[in-house]
């Protein structure tokens, strides 16, 4: 009996060398794309995830000023000569009162009661925006700088006691410095880089955050980047 050939299947044919160079040139475009969106949406979340670092921060600054029955602030290093530190490292001080054996006091000094926080790479505190969006809000203070000594963690000798930044919290919890009239202050962060010589660091885009700390040390994040940069 004879097969009837006409039936088998043609036998399939595979894919030119062209073919298969085309379709490894449009993976590779697609994954370049993914890649560049992926990039995006980490640097997008290192400014959100610095803001959340720093409302801990925050937090834990106020219920030391609480507990102990004193003042506490957030500090931040602003000894530019240090990059590494340069407004994205912060601590938390609390002023130490000390007392003869009769009770009377003989000095204050700030302690520095944790070991510091770096902010995410390429995350800053930024100082010029910080005081904008505070002077945008009435009866709104700001954070101050640098007036009594305070020993950053790991600071060599030839930089100790930096310049910082402060928010401040009194021994009830709220967010006022001493001898400041206007409580509460707005804080600001940017993703970008620092210059030499340059007080605020050079923003990437519009990449900003910020969020306001009210009189009673509660805070409410800032939504209008406008807000922020204008």
């Amino acid at each position: 009996m004879m097969r009837n050939n006409s039936l088998s299947p043609a036998p399939s044919r595979g894919f030119t060398l062209i073919e298969l160079l085309v379709v490894i040139g449009i993976m590779a475009v697609m994954l370049s794309v993914a890649a560049i969106g992926i990039q995006n949406i980490d640097k997008g979340q290192a400014t959100v995830s610095g803001l959340s670092q720093t409302q801990a921060l925050m937090d834990e600054a106020r219920n030391l000023a609480i507990g102990r029955g004193t003042r506490a602030r957030l500090c931040i290093h602003a000894e530019s000569n240090e990059e590494d530190r340069y407004l994205r490292f912060f601590v938390v001080a609390y002023e130490e009162i000390e007392y003869d054996d009769s009770g009377e006091e003989t000095g204050r000094r700030w302690r520095v009661a944790s070991r510091g926080t770096f902010l995410p790479t390429g995350v800053y505190f930024h100082p010029t925006y910080s005081t904008q969006a505070s002077n945008r809000v009435d009866g709104l203070g700001t954070f101050n700088s640098k007036d009594e000594a305070i020993r950053f963690p790991g600071d060599s000798r030839s930089t100790r006691n930096p310049n910082y930044y402060y928010y401040e919290f009194n021994a009830e919890g709220l967010c006022v410095a001493e001898g400041e009239n206007d409580p509460g202050a707005a804080f600001v962060l940017a993703r970008g880089v620092t210059r030499p010589g340059a007080q605020d660091p050079t923003v990437i885009g519009k990449d900003v955050a910020g969020f306001v700390i009210w009189r009673n040390g509660r805070t409410s994040p800032i939504r209008d980047t406008e807000f922020i940069t204008n």
